[in-house]
């Protein structure tokens, strides 16, 4: 095998190569060269990195936010725990409070031992009296009469009941006896114009003189009225019921017969009532003077009478027969 030398770098190579392999190998050196990074430094071709902030700002607004809880829950306790522990303690002053002295009672600790007695006070002059067992009763007083005038006892409430609530009565006719039921037993009985009719303590009503005026009676907490309607007439004293039948007023002196009659003796008025008895509802007002027509006795001196009423109206009533004359 035969050996040539290369013309451009003198190394001898075998003649099998076309080409000089030394040249080609420097050849290739030189095209992989620039190919290669160089690295010597150690450092990172790219950009630096930024720190992160975020995580920082979220410790912190989570310790704010823990801070602010806890102010709210526990801050006044903390302020005051802080206050007390910097206010100085006084000397020779003591926080507490002094414990009463126990009182033992010498009947307790000793069921032999008996009550000791009051002393008896002295008079206002300082003097003993002669006889301090000697013990001065009570005096009693006498209540004062609560229902001493008409005013009085009429501001009481009602409750008592009396066998007349409303009645008319002529002087000539003499008194007439009142009775009452409900109360306590005890009565006090009261006129409102005693110049008009009288009552005394059993409840027997005297008329007076022409007019209206109210009996009153009660027994001290409760009441009961009547009003007498006093007709003229002169007083006899004595004591009568009221006559029943057909006895007629005071002015006729006879009994009523059927027929036209005049309202006499009446005042104001008389009332007309829709049965025998004041006890009844009131139908109308007939003035003294006025025309009826009595139609029959309904006893007790009570007579049917038929009139006119407001109106032209015909009404059929009830009067007392000593108001009516014909």
């Amino acid at each position: 095998m035969a050996m040539k030398r290369c013309p451009v770098c003198g190394e001898r190579y075998s003649d099998t190569y076309r080409y000089c392999p030394f040249c080609e190998e420097e050849e290739m050196e030189r095209e992989e060269e620039p190919r290669r990074v160089p690295s010597r430094s150690g450092r990172r071709v790219g950009g630096s990195r930024q720190p992160n902030l975020v995580t920082p700002t979220l410790v912190v607004l989570i310790l704010l936010m823990a801070a602010l809880l806890i102010y709210l829950l526990w801050g006044d306790k903390i302020a005051e725990k802080f206050k007390k522990d910097d206010e100085p303690d006084q000397p020779g002053v003591e926080n507490t409070v002094p414990t009463p002295p126990e009182v033992k009672d010498p009947v307790a600790a000793d069921p032999n031992l008996v009550d000791p007695v009051d002393p008896v006070d002295p008079e206002p002059d300082g003097n003993m009296p002669d006889n301090p067992d000697t013990v001065t009763p009570p005096v009693t007083v006498p209540p004062a009469n609560p229902v001493s005038s008409f005013e009085t006892a009429n501001a009481l409430p009602g409750g008592l009941t009396l066998s007349k609530s409303d009645f008319t009565r002529s002087v000539s006719e003499g008194a007439w006896q009142l009775k009452v039921s409900g109360g306590s037993g005890t009565y006090t009985w009261i006129s409102q114009d005693p110049g008009i009719a009288s009552v005394d303590s059993s409840g027997s009503v005297t008329p007076i003189s022409a007019g209206n005026t109210t009996i009153l009676v009660t027994d001290g907490s409760k009441k009961a009225t009547c009003i007498i309607r006093v007709t003229g007439g002169s007083s006899t004293g004595t004591t009568s019921t009221p006559s029943t039948g057909t006895s007629g007023s005071g002015s006729t002196g006879g009994a009523l017969k059927a027929g036209p009659a005049t309202v006499i003796n009446g005042g104001n008025g008389v009332r007309v009532r829709s049965g025998p008895g004041t006890s009844y509802d009131i139908l109308a007002t007939v003035p003294n003077g006025g025309s009826v027509r009595v139609g029959q006795s309904a006893g007790d001196g009570w007579y049917e009478i038929t009139f006119s009423n407001v109106g032209g109206v015909t009404t059929t009533g009830y009067m007392k027969g000593e108001f009516l004359s014909n």
